[in-house]
C-alpha cells in the first residue's frame, strides 16, 4: 500500500508507510517524493545538456570537411541532406561499421570517453567501448552483414555475443 504516488517526467514515484521511496518500483535512498522528483528532473536535464553539447560540437565541423570524408570513403553524390545525415548518425553514437561516421566522430574530442577507444550507445542505453583495431576488424568482417550490425546495436549482451563468436 502506498501513502502517496505521482508521475514525474515519465517515472512513477511512490512513498510507502515505512518511509521508503521508490522510483519505477526500485527502492531509493530518498526520504521524500520531492527529493526523488528533483533527482529525476536533474538527471533528465543533465542528459539533455550532454546531448546538446555533443551535437553542438558536431555542428562546429564544417560541411566541406564532412563532404571530403564522405568522398574519401564512398563513391556517391554528396548533398546537404547526406552531410546532415552523417552528422546526425555520428552524434547519435549508434554502433556502425561505416568509416565515414568513425572519422567524423574522431574529429570530435568530446565524443571520446576513454582515450584510444570508440564508444557506442546501444538501444538498451548501455555504452560499449572498443579499440580502433577491433573496430577495423569488425568493419572488415561485417561490411555486408547489416543484420549482424543491427543485432549488435540492440544490447550489450548481443554486442559481446558477436565479439566472442568472432574470437572463437
Amino acid at each position: 500500500m502506498t501513502l502517496e504516488s505521482i508521475r514525474s517526467y515519465g517515472h512513477l514515484i511512490q512513498k510507502f508507510p515505512d518511509g521508503s521511496v521508490c522510483i519505477d518500483r526500485q527502492e531509493t535512498q530518498f526520504s521524500s517524493i520531492e527529493e526523488a522528483r528533483n533527482f529525476i528532473k536533474n538527471k533528465k536535464y543533465s542528459l539533455v545538456l550532454e546531448s546538446q553539447i555533443t551535437k553542438d560540437s558536431y555542428n562546429e565541423i564544417t560541411d566541406s570537411r564532412v563532404a571530403s570524408i564522405i568522398k574519401e570513403h564512398h563513391n556517391i553524390k554528396v548533398t546537404d541532406t547526406l552531410i546532415e545525415s552523417y552528422i546526425e548518425l555520428a552524434s547519435s553514437q549508434i554502433f556502425t561499421i561505416d568509416p565515414v561516421v568513425q572519422k567524423i566522430r574522431s574529429l570530435n574530442k568530446l565524443d571520446e570517453l576513454v582515450e584510444g577507444k570508440l564508444h557506442y550507445t546501444l538501444s538498451d542505453d548501455s555504452i560499449v567501448a572498443i579499440n580502433e583495431r577491433t573496430q577495423q576488424e569488425l568493419n572488415n568482417l561485417l561490411s555486408n552483414k547489416k543484420e549482424i550490425v543491427e543485432y549488435m546495436r540492440e544490447s550489450k549482451s548481443n554486442f559481446f555475443h558477436i565479439l566472442n563468436t568472432i574470437k572463437e
